[in-house]
C-alpha cells in the first residue's frame, strides 16, 4: 500500500510540472500578509462578510453602530462621533476598524481609513485597531477579485510613493474589468498622484462616461493642464 501511495503521489507531481510547462500557465502569486493583521475569521467577532453580497438589513446591522455617524464625522473633519444609540462617543477609525472586521471590502470604510493615515500621518489613526494598510492585506485577501479594493489599494501605495505596488493593483483593478464608475475614479486619482497623467485623464473620461458626477476629478485635472476634450 505504501508504494502504491508513493506513486500516485509521484504522477500527481509530475503533471503537475507539465501543467505548469504549458503556455499560458501561470499560477497566481500568493500575495504578502503580514503576521500583525491578524486571521480573517476570529472567534468572538462578527463577520467576515463580503460588502458586495450582504443583504441591506445584515449591512445595516453594522453600519447603523458602526459607520454611519463615523463618516459623517470624518467628512466633517471631527476626532469623535456620537455612537449610535446614545452610548458616549468614539473615533471614526474606530468605528471603521469594527466595519472593516465585519466587511473586509468596505469600500468607503477603506477609503477613509486611508485618508485618516495621510491626515494623521500614522498608519494607525487614533482608534484603528490595526496598520491600515492591514485592513488592505486582509481585504484583498478576502475577496481578491474585487475592483474596487484592487483601485483603492493602489491609491493607496500611490500616495505613498510606491509606484511599482501601486501600478500592479491598477492592473489587477483594470483586468477585472468591472465597469464600475469607483474603479475608475480611485484609478484616475492614483495615476494622477504617480504623475501618469495620460493614463489619469483615460481614467477619469471613463469614469464621467460610466456615470460619475462630482466635477472634482475633473478640476484636479484641469488646475494641472491637463484635462483635454
Amino acid at each position: 500500500m505504501g508504494e502504491e501511495i508513493m506513486m500516485l503521489l509521484l504522477r500527481i507531481f509530475l503533471y503537475s510540472l507539465c501543467l505548469a510547462a504549458l503556455p499560458g500557465y501561470a499560477q497566481e502569486p500568493t500575495e504578502h500578509y503580514d503576521a500583525d493583521c491578524l486571521p480573517l475569521h476570529r472567534v468572538g467577532k462578527y463577520g467576515p462578510f463580503d460588502y458586495n453580497q450582504a443583504p441591506a438589513n445584515q449591512r445595516q446591522l453594522v453600519e447603523g453602530p458602526h459607520f454611519s455617524d463615523h463618516y459623517l464625522a470624518y467628512r466633517l473633519g471631527k476626532a469623535t462621533a456620537k455612537i449610535s444609540g446614545g452610548h458616549g462617543t468614539d473615533t471614526p477609525a474606530a468605528g471603521f476598524s469594527y466595519t472593516l472586521w465585519a466587511f473586509p471590502n468596505h469600500p468607503l470604510a477603506l477609503a477613509a481609513m486611508e485618508d485618516l493615515a495621510i491626515k494623521h500621518k500614522s498608519d494607525m489613526p487614533p482608534g484603528a485597531q490595526l496598520r491600515v494598510h492591514c485592513y488592505f492585506q486582509r481585504a484583498v485577501r478576502f475577496t481578491p477579485d474585487d475592483p474596487v479594493v484592487r483601485a483603492l489599494y493602489g491609491y493607496y501605495y500611490a500616495r505613498r510613493g510606491k509606484k511599482e505596488e501601486a501600478m500592479a493593483q491598477l492592473a489587477k483593478a483594470e483586468s477585472l474589468d468591472s465597469g464600475i464608475p469607483d474603479v475608475a475614479v480611485y484609478s484616475a486619482f492614483a495615476y494622477f498622484e504617480m504623475k501618469e497623467f495620460d493614463k489619469s485623464l483615460a481614467a477619469a473620461k471613463q469614469a464621467y462616461q460610466l456615470g460619475h458626477q462630482l466635477p472634482g476629478l475633473r478640476n484636479k485635472l484641469e488646475r494641472a493642464g491637463k484635462w483635454r476634450d
